[in-house]
């Protein structure tokens, strides 16, 4: 599951650990997502979806997953 971070680049602390990673892409500036219509720094790619609450507590907008 793609999450995609729209306050901040992704690096350490700005993502939940216990959850595995599969990649990690930040982008050169912020840049306009079509998938969730905004501006993100990034995304961080997920093996499974996380827990709502937990994505809102690191500002994490979930996207489509990617499968």
């Amino acid at each position: 599951m793609r999450y995609y971070s729209t306050q901040r680049p992704v690096g350490p602390g700005t993502f939940p650990t216990g959850y595995k990673v599969e990649e990690i892409h930040n982008f050169d500036r912020r840049t306009f997502c079509e998938e969730i219509s905004r501006e993100a720094w990034g995304y961080i790619d997920f093996a499974e979806s996380i827990p709502d609450d937990i994505a809102r507590q690191y500002e994490l907008t979930g996207g489509k997953n990617y499968d």
